[in-house]
């Protein structure tokens, strides 16, 4: 294990379109993000199939070390459970353990390979498999924003900065879990009956952990990692007949659903592009036709009587 490049991960946005292409280019086929805005029954069911939960959330130190609940064991026969070894991977991390927990995602060749490799690890070594897997960290890097004024110091985060986590939930082999990469193991939530419907023994969890730090943060994410909608529509369409009434409607979700896809690929390539050069030669132009030096005192004017009504204010 190459341990020399486990800290070269960047911090990548918490967003639907981008885990969605994310875990694309990892090889994954057929899955989609999409943010959950509410818990109720509704709303969890309009999600249609749903491989796993991951939640983001402001970590706080005193909140993590109350949390005394028992971690589980005898899961390793058939649950995938990884340590975080590093830092800035905790959302591919909990993606991850989504993707590698599903029976039912198409993980592609080399993900199905490194899921098969690492099957015998201890939690630990499956954490530093995961930081040193060259498929996984250029997929995630990819997303790093194009900074050429990046310095090689690693600036390490103090006490006063705002730390976020993502966690995992999946149902596994009848069971609920919390898997949570900064925990020795996976928290067990629940046995799952026959036939029961983990969305909904999930929500209680997830409602108990946004209460437990309500008092002091009000800002929370929740992804559901789903199957595609798109290729779904596109079977029903196929299954229908000319002239059916659901036909035109299937239609017209599809063609949603595609602009939905196409918005988010542009994003991506907005966040990747540099915008540097750019604006470098604004500012020549600028400069050139003498326009460069009005605006700047322009704005500082601006500026200066923004803060003056501000400042008015009582």
């Amino acid at each position: 294990l190459d341990i020399t490049d486990m800290t070269d991960w960047c911090t990548i946005e918490s967003d639907p379109g981008v885990f969605t292409e994310l875990v694309e280019q990892m090889g994954v086929k057929g899955v989609q993000f999409e943010e959950v805005y509410s818990l109720d029954s509704g709303s969890m069911q309009a999600l249609g199939e749903v491989h796993g939960l991951i939640f983001l959330f402001k970590w706080q130190q005193d909140l993590a070390q109350q949390d005394d609940r028992p971690t589980a064991s005898g899961y390793e026969d058939h649950l995938f459970f990884a340590k975080q070894v590093i830092t800035n991977a905790c959302a591919t991390q909990a993606i991850l353990s989504v993707l590698l927990n599903s029976e039912k995602v198409e993980l592609g060749e080399e993900l199905s390979n490194f899921k098969g490799f690492t099957k015998e690890f201890d939690s630990e070594t499956k954490g530093l498999a995961i930081s040193n897997s060259d498929l996984v960290r250029t997929a995630h890097n990819s997303f790093a924003p194009p900074d050429p004024f990046m310095s090689d110091n690693k600036r390490v985060a103090t006490k006063d900065d705002d730390l976020y986590h993502f966690i995992a939930y999946v149902p596994v082999a009848g069971k609920l879990y919390e898997l949570d990469g900064l925990k020795p193991g996976p928290v067990l939530l629940g046995e799952l009956p026959q036939g029961a419907d983990w969305l909904e023994a999930v929500a209680p969890a997830i409602q108990a952990r946004i209460e437990r730090y309500s008092q002091s943060e009000i800002r929370f994410n929740l992804m559901a990692i789903t199957a595609s909608r798109a290729d779904e529509l596109r079977k029903q369409i196929a299954s229908l007949a000319e002239g059916e009434a659901a036909l035109a409607e299937r239609r017209q979700q599809l063609a949603v659903e595609e602009q939905k896809l196409a918005r988010w690929k542009a994003e991506n390539v907005r966040r990747k592009h540099n915008y540097l050069p750019f604006l470098i030669n604004l500012l020549k132009v600028l400069a050139e036709k003498q326009q460069l030096v009005p605006l700047i005192d322009a704005a500082k004017e601006r500026q200066k009587q923004r803060a003056a009504a501000g400042g008015g204010a009582k």
